[in-house]
């Protein structure tokens, strides 16, 4: 019992030890935020990957709309042998191409992504900031309850962009 009392002893104050020394930093670690997402819209390839979005959502959303309309019809009075075939190949076709597109689109933003994390390495490099966070998925989130004015360095990345 003697010796369990001494472990737990040792371990507490092996603990307080480690959390003195993590508290006593030289300077406090620097957290700025950027809007990613505007960075890589703003990029010629960010546009592009845009513009593949908008032809998806045209694309995708006339085989949808051709979808609901049989799902419709089906609950309805029922489909016959022709509309049920129209419909499975609907389904394929639909699957297929949001499949494109997805992999199409990521392709085409891949270049906007790469220089805008070199971008935001850079600026966050020259600014002693050690860590950088999407400013909308950290208020999305909920994970930030105070940001002190001042930290959002996405103007400084879009510069350095242009």
């Amino acid at each position: 019992m003697k010796r369990l009392t001494l472990a737990l002893v040792a371990a507490v104050a092996v603990a307080l030890m480690l959390g003195a020394n993590l508290g006593a930093q030289d300077a406090p670690t620097r957290i700025a935020f950027v809007d990613s997402q505007a960075l890589i819209a703003s990029h010629p390839a960010g546009q592009s990957a845009n513009e593949l979005r908008e032809l998806a959502a045209e694309e995708i959303g006339g085989l949808r709309e051709r979808l609901d309309g049989l799902q419709t019809k089906a609950r309805a009075e029922g489909l016959n042998n022709e509309e049920a075939e129209l419909f499975d190949v609907l389904v394929a076709t639909y699957d297929s191409v949001q499949a494109r597109y997805a992999s199409d689109i990521a392709e085409a933003a891949q270049p906007a992504i790469e220089a805008v994390n070199a971008a935001i390495r850079s600026v966050a490099e020259d600014n002693g900031v050690a860590v950088v966070m999407d400013i909308e998925a950290a208020a999305e989130s909920g994970m930030i309850v105070y940001a002190a004015d001042g930290l959002d360095l996405t103007e400084a990345v879009a510069d350095l962009l242009r």
